[in-house]
């Protein structure tokens, strides 16, 4: 008789998600609309957190996923990478930035959701990578300190994250990049009951966690409509990211003739961007819609000013930020390498 109880596992496995869809339902605005959106998150999440903790778990296969996922207010203008890690291995990381603006990549521990958050354990960036001709560069990750550009893995150190920006990304060709291992030792195991059973567990806990996590971020933005605030740091210290970037959040809820005027004299630094994103906090559908601004594509005015106009219909404004069909969602607003925070100015007019 099997020690390992599948089809528990299975069922845990279900009955999370069954929660978290609950859960969904029970915090959504009462419009089906956005309740389809927060099913949809769900199964984005399941898709994501089972390839996660099971095809491509293990630390020894070096896989590298560039498909990204949707949490948080993802950027439109971040290619997203992830890989898992281990510290028994070594790895070495090969790229060519292509049209790529800049690459930040961190190796992390703990985990989005889990008691910990999500640590950041060591952080490069383009500055970093020692780019030769052509664009290309190297990357050795790993616990003992290598030659030329070193991500330094500790202990705990479980996962790989890489951001790459873009500044015109429908016009572009991001950077291509390859992750190998390099200490020659034991091959990729096989599945076994007890890892898969193992993995569902996580992937059920993980999907569950998050929704709750973020749901928490929902509610805070909608408080607070229509003005973009600084990140709560108790949000921010459950989901370390980039330590160049300052984060600040705001939320829409707009109706079909108003427009929400957002004007700001932006700092010197190598990067901002706004953007919108659904009641969920997930990006909307850039390929289709402009959904964002950064300081390259964004119209600057004379005097220096940047105003951005977000609108459920088109105002006739270069800066329009489409709303995609949505009437409420949060938004983003970030620096990278700014020296201060500028003053945001926020009011809501008839177009």
């Amino acid at each position: 008789m099997s020690e390992i109880d599948l089809a528990g596992s299975w069922e845990g496995f279900c009955d999370a998600l069954r929660g978290a869809g609950r859960q969904v339902l029970e915090a959504a605005p009462d419009d089906d609309f956005d309740r389809a959106e927060g099913l949809r998150y769900v199964t984005r999440l399941a898709t994501n957190f089972l390839r996660a903790n099971l095809e491509e778990a293990d630390p020894a296969r070096a896989l590298l996923n560039q498909s990204g996922v949707k949490i948080g207010l993802d950027n439109p203008d971040y290619v997203y990478g992830a890989a898992r890690l281990s510290p028994s291995f070594e790895y070495r990381l090969r790229g060519r930035l292509n049209d790529a603006h800049s690459i930040r990549m961190g190796a992390f521990s703990g985990g989005l959701g889990t008691p910990e958050g999500l640590i950041r354990d060591s952080y490069l960036t383009t500055e970093d990578l020692s780019v030769a001709t052509g664009g290309l560069f190297e990357v050795t990750i790993s616990t003992e300190p290598r030659p030329g550009p070193w991500l330094a893995m500790k202990e705990g150190t479980n996962s790989l994250t890489i951001r790459q920006t873009l500044l015109d990304r429908p016009n572009q060709t991001p950077a291509e990049l390859t992750l190998e291992r390099t200490d020659g030792g034991s091959p990729p195991q096989p599945v076994d009951p007890e890892r898969l059973a193992g993995a569902l567990g996580r992937a059920g806990f993980t999907v569950t966690a998050v929704v709750d996590q973020f749901l928490g971020w929902s509610a805070g933005f909608a408080a607070h409509p229509h003005r973009i605030r600084p990140i709560d740091p108790e949000l921010l210290a459950f989901a370390q990211g980039d330590p160049d970037t300052s984060y600040n959040y705001g939320y829409y809820d707009l109706g079909p003739d108003e427009a929400w005027i957002i004007e700001f004299e932006p700092p010197e630094c190598e990067y901002w961007n706004i953007q919108l994103g659904n009641h969920w906090l997930e990006s909307l559908d850039f390929e289709h819609y402009r959904t964002s601004l950064n300081h390259h594509t964004a119209v600057v005015e004379g005097s220096g000013t940047v105003r951005a106009v977000v609108a459920r219909r088109d105002p006739g404004h270069p800066n329009w930020l489409d709303t995609a069909g949505h009437a409420r969602g949060g938004l983003a607003l970030r620096w990278v390498g700014a020296g201060y925070d500028p003053e945001v100015r926020c009011r809501v007019e008839p177009i």
